[in-house]
């Protein structure tokens, strides 16, 4: 229940909150009067009156906003320390945490990186064109073909999970994509393939030089042998 206030107190209130002053404001204004009595007031002559704006106003402007937006589509801004360490340079000190909720806020959502082998022009012609050359081939002619594949697990830097922030709407981007290449070097490399027999065996090997699709393709031959 509201504590009985004397009238001229309690218009004062009134005419405070109308006028649009915050909690702080009144409590300065009117000694002796407490938050939650303010409250109350304010549910009682107002029922329908929106919150108070309160806290301090931000610092990025529509122009960095909009520069931030851009630069993320582009790609020029990818994870969340990028666009916290640009605002820190222009001057807008903000946390991480309140950095995802600015990107969440203009619609960014976080999704993972998948792993796509980087492909040139050169490359994807010639899938085409070996797609093309056997597309008429029978089931005997692919009984006859052994499937050889590998996989590497980086000795130094990551192997785990990497975001990108991406709007529902927007068309997927190179950035979007965890692109890989053979070779690098650093890395241990596990080869293996499978024929319409079964699965053969597994090579394990460090990897320090460029591989080739020969280099391996021979020693699964002669272990499947």
């Amino acid at each position: 229940m509201v504590r009985s206030l004397p009238l001229d107190v309690q218009n004062n209130i009134k005419s405070l909150l109308k006028s649009g002053h915050p909690y702080s404001s009144i409590i300065e204004r009117v000694p002796g009067v407490k938050k939650s009595t303010i409250s109350d007031y304010k549910r009682r002559w107002f029922p329908n009156m929106r919150p108070l704006n309160s806290g301090r106003k931000s610092e990025i402007t529509a122009t960095t906003k909009s520069y931030i937006r851009r630069s993320v589509i582009t790609g020029k801004l990818k994870t969340g320390k990028d666009v916290q360490r640009y605002l820190c340079d222009i001057g807008c000190v903000i946390g991480y945490s309140a950095c995802l909720k600015l990107l969440k806020s203009m619609g960014f959502q976080a999704r993972i990186k998948k792993h796509k082998p980087f492909l040139k022009a050169i490359h994807m012609k010639k899938r085409l064109a070996w797609a093309n050359a056997h597309k008429d081939w029978t089931k005997d002619d692919w009984c006859r073909m052994i499937f050889s594949d590998e996989t590497k697990v980086n000795v130094w830097g990551s192997d785990g999970v990497k975001y990108y922030w991406k709007r529902p709407d927007d068309k997927l981007r190179f950035h979007h994509l965890d692109l890989t290449v053979k070779g690098g070097g650093g890395s241990v490399m596990v080869w293996g393939c499978i024929t319409y027999d079964g699965p053969g065996l597994q090579k394990l090997g460090l990897k320090k030089t460029t591989s080739t699709a020969s280099l391996f393709t021979v020693g699964l031959l002669r272990a499947q042998i």
